[in-house]
């Protein structure tokens, strides 16, 4: 009795036998896991190995590796191999039933053309005599097994039935030439190849196990962590007290990401830095905008989460399109909504006629390198953030996989499983929400759901429990206990500085300044309108600073050029050198902070075009290039017409060769009408060396031999130049 309970022990465990399952796709990680089984069952030296195949397609190099860890597990432990065809055993799973010491089949089973979808470079004759070597020499139908083999292989072989199935040209054609062999269930069954039919149930029940060589297997592959312990990992919050959540808006659908969006930001992130938030909410419904500026803002983004440890989660609420694109791909986490869409970044510009183009391939392939780096930075396929840059990218989902082809005709359309093209040729890809979950773009899909109103007091505060918010519906963030979500509202001073970063406020305060300092500069002393003028200068310097475009060199160079115009007007006489090269530096200093990006400008003389940075230069340059051109003519319709009217600049302004001889003269006048030599006269404005003069109640451009003459100092015309008025101080007693 005893020996009876024994052995009714080993056969259950034999029927509770674990099983390997090689379903779907069958590549190189899907293999690594059942290789990894193979190992472990080889070191307890297991007696039996059921192997379940539903699979018609995969890597034929990679489950010929298998074949052969199965083989070595045979010969080394002698163990038994059990195969069950599960419907489909085609293409390379196909070699898996050779190894098979006994074969079960579902009611419609199919096995053969072992290379069907395979693009390894294996030889037809090594591999007929790989899978042959896998063969049980003592099976009744080995050499039936090897004529099934060299059919389901070589396309030119054919297989005709002469009382059994063998290989020639005599007898009814089988498996003709030119096509490699695919059998049925019953075709198997007629040749004696199948131990037992089986439904998928019945094989379940009769050979049901815990699954522990899958167990063994995930003890020894390392995984990436899913989703949700990623989410635990980086998202750590309080059981007890608050926590608290960052959001900041980027979704104005109608306009566009700019310089102001990026102080905007920026300004947000600082305040977070000081808030400590447990993560951030990057709000998106956005149709794109500046490149440059969206590439300040992501690197921002990145750096809040690795350097910072506060994760960013972009939440797309609806649009995420070109550079929103590039601020989605740079946040830790993408939820997205029902109806949202993202993509379509491909870089443009206007060309004749103000019709928007498309940017040349050097542009292109500059933008398109830099979406795939933001991609994989939080482990995203770079190959579809490619496709959203580049039209010419072709993209299919093949066996679970996103794959990159290199032209239209390896799109495979035909087979048990066609490629589904994700991008094709001459289009952008701009993927739905559906297939930003299925490609991995995005981690969460938030259904419409019923949340609480945001009252206008809390919308006033910018603070309100998260669980008005749709992300928290999500089952990890709606766990998160006494969330309260602190939204970034810009104050003054960011509205301010953002309003100053427009480069048509940079270009009116660039003529401001200059009509300023022309006013300034043909007026005695120092007024109303200098002080517009440096105003104005302030808040150029102060808008670049802003922007993080200005640095210390163009501070200095600006800071020099002043300190040179100034010593040459009031310290040292240089007859003007040393001022011109003031200017120079002033300019220099000037245009730096003004012209944002210019050590990054990229042109491509091909094309004649600019990169991304160079578009923004080439657009602020054009702006200040206007307001140059308008203050050069602001001037002189005020040095001719304007200025002259106002009565309290009558007597500093020098008319110019009017009619009226009472009203004044110039230096430029009759010689004949000029004060004569030995005519004395009051310094109007010092003279550095040049400057004005009064004499009889006249005013004159006046020039010294190179000495500083101070207001009001009495001067005596020593000689004339031509027109030129050359004067020398009078000293006292003449």
């Amino acid at each position: 009795m005893k020996k009876l309970l024994i052995l009714l022990l080993f056969l259950c465990c034999s029927l509770q036998a674990d099983i390997l399952k090689l379903e779907g796709y069958l590549g190189k990680d899907e293999i690594k896991k059942a290789e990894t089984s193979i190992e472990q069952l080889d070191k307890e030296n297991a007696s039996q190995l059921v192997v379940l195949v539903n699979s018609s397609s995969g890597e034929l190099g990679s489950v010929l590796e298998l074949a052969k860890k199965i083989y070595a597990l045979k010969a080394q432990s002698e163990a038994r191999v059990i195969v069950y065809i599960d419907q489909n055993a085609v293409g390379p799973s196909g070699v898996i039933p050779f190894l098979a010491d006994e074969l079960l089949i579902s009611h419609f089973a199919s096995w053969g053309d072992i290379p069907l979808g395979s693009e390894n470079g294996i030889s037809t004759n090594l591999l007929r005599s790989t899978v042959k070597s896998f063969i049980n020499p003592k099976l009744k139908s080995k050499e039936t097994l090897e004529v099934i083999a060299a059919a389901m292989i070589d396309p030119d072989t054919q297989v005709v039935d002469q009382n059994g199935w063998k290989l020639g040209t005599e007898g009814k054609v089988v498996s003709p030439q030119y096509e490699t062999l695919v059998m049925n269930h019953n075709q198997m069954v007629e040749l004696g190849l199948v131990s037992q039919v089986l439904s998928p149930l019945d094989f379940q029940k009769n050979y049901r196990s815990e699954k522990k060589s899958e167990a063994l297997a995930s003890e020894k592959v390392v995984e990436s962590p899913g989703f949700a312990k990623e989410l635990e990992e980086h998202i750590r919050f309080s059981e007890d007290g608050n926590n608290l959540v960052g959001l900041i808006h980027v979704d104005d659908k109608n306009s566009q990401i700019s310089q102001a969006t990026w102080i905007y930001v920026k300004s947000a992130l600082e305040y977070y830095k000081k808030k400590k938030p447990k993560f951030i909410i990057l709000e998106l419904n956005t149709p794109g905008g500046e490149v440059f500026a969206s590439q300040k803002i992501s690197d921002a983004l990145k750096e809040m989460d690795t350097q910072h440890d506060i994760p960013v989660v972009a939440f797309i609420n609806n649009w995420a399109i070109s550079a929103g694109a590039m601020l989605a791909y740079s946040c830790r986490f993408i939820a997205v909504t029902k109806d949202a869409s993202m993509g379509a970044a491909e870089p443009v510009f206007a060309g004749e006629g103000g019709k928007m183009v498309s940017a040349p391939e050097k542009v292109n392939s500059a933008l398109r390198a830099d979406f795939a780096n933001r991609a994989s930075f939080f482990d995203r396929n770079p190959d579809i953030a490619e496709a959203m840059v580049d039209k010419d990218i072709i993209l299919v989902y093949r066996h679970g996989k996103v794959l990159r082809l290199d032209n239209e005709d390896k799109i495979r359309t035909k087979g048990a499983s066609p490629d589904e093209v994700i991008s094709a040729k001459g289009k952008l890809l701009t993927l739905n929400t559906d297939d930003m979950m299925k490609y991995g773009v995005a981690n969460i899909k938030l259904s419409p759901a019923k949340v609480g109103l945001i009252t206008d007091a809390e919308r006033t505060a910018g603070k309100w429990p998260a669980s008005k918010m749709l992300l928290f519906q999500d089952s990890f963030f709606k766990k998160i206990p006494n969330a309260v979500v602190d939204e970034y509202q810009m104050d003054w001073k960011t509205r301010f500085l953002s309003l100053l970063s427009s480069p048509a406020v940079a270009s009116l305060l660039f003529l401001g300044m200059m009509i300023g300092f022309y006013v300034e500069i043909n007026s005695p002393g120092f007024g109303f309108p200098g002080s517009i003028g440096l105003m104005c200068l302030f808040l150029i310097i102060l808008s670049s600073f802003a922007l993080e475009v200005a640095n210390t060199l163009e501070l200095i160079l600006l800071l020099v050029g002043v300190a040179f115009i100034a010593l040459d007007l009031f310290l040292i006489p240089t007859f003007g050198i040393l001022g011109v090269v003031g200017i120079v530096f002033f300019f220099m200093g000037l245009f730096g902070m003004m012209l944002p990006g210019i050590e990054n400008v990229d042109f491509e003389f091909d094309t004649q075009t600019f990169n991304a940075a160079g578009e923004v230069f080439v657009q602020r340059l054009a702006w200040l290039c206007g307001s140059l051109v308008m203050a050069i003519v602001g001037m002189a319709l005020l040095g001719r017409y304007v200025l002259p009217s106002f009565s309290g600049f009558a007597p500093l302004i020098l008319a110019g060769n009017e009619e009226d001889r009472e009203e004044g003269y110039v230096a430029g006048a009759d010689p004949k009408t000029l004060p004569q030599p030995g005519t004395e006269g009051i310094v109007l404005a010092t003279l550095r060396p040049a400057g004005k003069v009064e004499i009889d109640q006249k005013i004159y451009d006046a020039i010294t031999s190179g000495s500083y003459i101070e207001k009001g100092e009495p001067i005596q015309v020593e000689r004339l130049d031509g027109s030129v008025v050359i004067v020398r101080k009078r000293k006292s007693g003449e």
